[in-house]
């Protein structure tokens, strides 16, 4: 058996200077992307957030319709990446606090404050930060046992179906709230580490996915998969 749920809310966190407080929740594509400069210097990175409405899952677990055992899998899907190496894989976290997904878009002109960012979760508006203080966050999210999805990708196979299913017995025995998935590669911004992707001085692609937004079949979906 198959159910699938879709997404309730998206957005993409752009980590540059000039973008840490745009809002982009009602863009048609969420990016996953390290950009780096001549020097091999990282300049902006960006990370995805996206939430969805676990009440009918929760009941229907709670009532036996969806048994204790069914696996659940983060389905995002191609929307045509860019310069991508032969292996990659990225990384799912519960995030941590809430957040809003804003009616921005990355073209905006001026652009839209008001929603989540890499710098706030509410907007620069409300001026709610993520950790209050820091410029430079992205989001924050629960690590450890069970708090960790992967999947890796290899050449042209960029569709994600992510085995998130340790987050989701988290969240459905409210071990943490949910507040939706954080995706992006490895590691943190400013950590120069050879094995953490984020911060290391190798070039990456652009990966892409459709939003919540698309106006096409593609609309991320958590699907639940039991005999």
């Amino acid at each position: 058996m198959h159910y699938f749920e879709f997404a309730q809310k998206d957005a993409t966190l752009y980590e540059g200077a000039a973008t840490q407080s745009v809002n982009t929740g009602l863009d048609e594509i969420l990016e996953i992307t390290k950009d780096m400069n001549d020097a091999a210097t990282v300049i902006n990175v960006s990370r995805v957030l996206i939430k969805f409405d676990l009440s009918y899952i929760s009941s229907s677990v709670s009532s036996g319709l969806i048994p204790s055992n069914a696996k659940y899998y983060l389905n995002l899907y191609d929307a045509h990446p860019q310069e991508l190496i032969t292996s990659e894989s990225l990384y799912a976290y519960p995030v941590s606090q809430s957040w809003d997904m804003g009616m921005g878009r990355y073209n905006d002109s001026p652009w839209t404050l008001e929603g989540v960012s890499w710098r706030y979760r509410h907007g620069a508006v409300d001026g709610t930060q993520w950790i209050s203080g820091s410029n430079n966050t992205g989001g924050t999210w629960y690590t450890g046992s069970g708090a960790e999805a992967s999947q890796s990708f290899e050449w042209e196979t960029t569709d994600m179906r992510m085995d998130v299913t340790d987050i989701m017995w988290r969240w459905l025995h409210d071990t943490v709230p949910n507040e939706g998935f954080m995706v992006k590669r490895s590691g943190s911004v400013g950590n120069a580490d050879d094995n953490v992707e984020e911060g290391n001085t190798t070039k990456y692609g652009h990966f892409a996915f459709f939003s919540r937004e698309t106006h096409t079949v593609y609309q991320p979906k958590l699907e639940v998969v039991w005999n």
